[in-house]
């Protein structure tokens, strides 16, 4: 059931969001939880675009990087477009094993931060096996939601790979980081506030400055707080 603040129609929540308001609060049991490492990745690897590939190369069998885009099904597994002439669909054919690392960026961060390495992270580790018939046209569905501009994946020499999930290794920035099973990273969901961040902390730094100083001083253990900016928000 929703409540509606008669002193500010901006808090009801719209017919059609009561869903996904339902959800997201079925997904917030604790009042401080924190998110796990497996829901920092996965809510990384939804909000990237674009990530670094590993893969094993043919010619003397080194670690080849290359950049692709990418997108991820509902078991946070990356599905890649990738054309035939690419020395990684070369490499792929040979030797399956594959890396994929998606990074927060500069603009992306909540933190501030402007050192590369003090951003998060995360590297699935897997095989890269091509989809065909039905399985294929479910994930171009996928990625060309992701992608509308990727006119070139109906190309003949493009297909369509998933990256089948062994582990994965998350970096928060400067000593965080963990292993994440491969189970855990399936089951595990981006966080639903993360479309709605910047109309949070807009709302938020506009609207309710008092609370956040209010906040601070009563949960955050900072009683002589006077000013407060909301820089970021997850579930």
């Amino acid at each position: 059931m929703y409540r509606a603040v008669p002193a500010n129609a901006n808090h009801r929540v719209p017919e059609h969001a009561r869903t996904e308001t339902a959800r997201t609060l079925a997904a917030t049991p604790g009042i401080r939880g924190e998110p796990t490492d497996a829901e920092r990745g996965r809510t990384l690897l939804a909000a990237a675009r674009t990530a670094a590939l590993a893969t094993v190369s043919v010619e003397g069998g080194f670690p080849f990087g290359s950049l692709v885009a990418y997108a991820v099904d509902d078991a946070g597994r990356p599905l890649l477009c990738l054309s035939d002439l690419a020395e990684h669909s070369r490499n792929l054919a040979a030797d399956r094993r594959a890396s994929l690392m998606a990074s927060e960026t500069t603009t992306s961060t909540a933190s501030g931060a402007t050192d590369p390495l003090a951003l998060a992270r995360v590297t699935v580790l897997g095989t890269v096996v091509e989809l065909r018939d039905d399985p294929r046209t479910a994930a171009l569905h996928i990625y060309r939601e992701r992608h509308p501009d990727a006119f070139y994946a109906v190309f003949g020499d493009f297909r369509l790979y998933r990256l089948d999930v062994s582990s994965v290794r998350y970096v928060g920035g400067f000593g965080r980081m963990s292993w994440v099973s491969a189970d855990d990273h399936a089951v595990a969901e981006p966080d639903p506030l993360r479309p709605h961040i910047a109309g949070i902390v807009g709302h938020m730094n506009d609207d309710h400055a008092d609370a956040l100083v209010a906040y601070c001083r009563a949960f955050g253990g900072r009683p002589a707080t006077e000013h407060a900016e909301m820089v970021g928000v997850d579930r």
